[in-house]
């Protein structure tokens, strides 16, 4: 009888070990994951004025040349440029948006500028173009660069302007686009000038 006890005992002990309620992670995927945002951030600065700027401005297109290439199956992910009036500042949620009137001008808004303070997506990782997936060590990174670019933008871009201020206002601006199925086109801005 004791040696069942024995074994039944054994048994309980192995299955108790084997249950581990939590979860260990190697030293070596932590420091990975640590670099990879420290790695975003230093892409970002290396392109950041060198190429990514250039290519936005070389390449960007007014909103309705973009659409009818997407319609047409010529990319997914766009630079546009335009100028128009701001009709009113949206804040409803964190992801903030300047709605726009493109000129010739409605009185409707054609676009909305994302002004944050939360910039989600990868739109100007991806319109950018040399910007690839086979750059980086895994996916976590690949988005890290995404989010920091976004950070970039809200730093650089949208920080030294008084949003609030812009209402009734012609801005001129030049940002990312990704078809994504909203009412209004959404863009980044990585330019954004007040006339």
């Amino acid at each position: 009888m004791r040696r069942h006890n024995a074994g039944f005992l054994c048994i309980l002990c192995g299955l108790a070990v084997s249950c581990v309620p939590w979860t260990v992670v190697p030293i070596e995927e932590e420091q990975t994951t640590a670099s990879a945002a420290g790695d975003a951030q230093a892409y970002v600065d290396s392109i950041w004025g060198s190429r990514l700027l250039p290519a936005a401005r070389e390449h960007a297109v007014d909103l309705a040349t973009a659409k009818a290439r997407h319609e047409r199956g010529s990319g997914s992910h766009f630079f546009v440029a335009g100028t128009g009036r701001v009709l009113s500042l949206d804040e409803s949620s964190r992801s903030g948006k300047l709605l726009i009137d493109l000129d010739p001008g409605d009185g409707q808004p054609d676009a909305a500028l994302l002004v944050g303070p939360v910039i989600l997506g990868s739109a100007v990782r991806d319109a950018a173009g040399f910007i690839e997936f086979s750059q980086f060590v895994n996916q976590l990174a690949y988005a890290d660069v995404a989010n920091e670019l976004n950070r970039r933008v809200l730093d650089t871009v949208l920080a030294p302007i008084d949003l609030k201020t812009l209402p009734g206002k012609t801005v001129r601006f030049c940002g990312a686009w990704s078809p994504a199925g909203e009412a209004l086109s959404e863009i980044v801005p990585l330019v954004l000038e007040v006339e």
